[in-house]
C-alpha cells in the first residue's frame, strides 16, 4: 500500500527519502477508511512491513494497529537528491526534460538531481522480494511504502522496460502481489479502498 496523503503531498512538495512529513488529516482518514474496508472483508495480516519514513509507518499503524511492524529501509521512497523538498511544479518546469507529459519521472535525472538511479532501487527491491518470499512463504503481509518505490517494485516483478507507461499509485492505493519461491504475480494495482 502507498501511504495516505502526507503534509508534503498536500503542499505539492516533491517528497523522496530525505523528506519525512507525517500524514495529513486527509491521509489519516484515507488509512482509516482502508482499515475499515479490510475489516469488512475480514482480511487480516500476519505481518506488517513498512518503510521507516513517518508517513508509511503511520499508515501501517492505522491499518493494522494490533500487529507489530517490521521497518525495512529498502522500502523507503526513491531518493530525489537535491530535488527533495522542492515544489513539484517547480521541478517539473525547471527540469522538464526529465518528465513526460503525465509528470512521470524519466531515467537519467540522477545526473542533475544527485539522487538514486532506477536500477539501484529496483535491485534493493528485488532483494526485499526474494527475502520476503523465502522467510514468509504462507503469510499475508501488509507492506506500507511509497509511490515511486511501489512503481519500481512493480518493475522488479514485471520487468517494465518503459516505466513511464505506469503511473505511480495514488495515496492509499492498494496493490496485491503474490510471491512464491519461483514466481511473482501482480494480482491488481492501485485499488482505491478509501471510499
Amino acid at each position: 500500500m502507498r501511504h495516505g496523503q502526507s503534509e508534503a503531498n498536500a503542499a505539492g512538495i516533491l517528497q523522496g527519502s530525505l523528506i519525512d512529513t507525517p500524514l495529513s488529516e486527509k491521509g489519516q482518514l484515507q488509512a482509516l477508511n482502508v482499515h475499515n474496508h479490510l475489516e469488512k472483508l475480514d482480511l487480516h495480516f500476519d505481518i506488517v512491513i513498512a518503510s521507516p519514513l513517518l508517513r508509511a509507518a503511520q499508515t501501517a499503524q492505522i491499518i493494522a494497529p494490533t500487529k507489530p511492524t517490521i521497518y525495512d529501509s529498502r522500502l523507503k521512497e526513491f531518493d530525489y537528491g537535491d530535488w527533495d523538498g522542492q515544489l513539484s511544479a517547480d521541478i517539473h518546469q525547471k527540469y522538464s526534460i526529465f518528465f513526460d507529459e503525465k509528470k512521470n519521472l524519466l531515467p537519467g535525472s540522477e545526473k542533475i538531481s544527485h539522487g538514486e538511479t532506477f536500477e539501484a532501487v529496483t535491485t534493493r527491491l528485488n532483494s526485499f522480494l526474494s527475502e520476503v518470499a523465502l522467510k514468509y512463504p504462507h503469510q499475508n503481509i501488509l507492506i506500507a511504502s511509497h509511490g515511486f518505490t511501489i512503481k519500481l517494485l512493480l518493475n522488479a516483478v514485471l520487468g517494465i522496460t518503459q516505466l513511464s507507461a505506469l503511473n505511480e499509485p495514488d495515496n492509499a492505493g492498494i496493490t496485491k502481489i503474490e510471491l512464491t519461491s519461483n514466481t511473482r504475480t501482480v494480482v491488481y494495482f492501485n485499488r482505491d479502498l478509501t471510499q
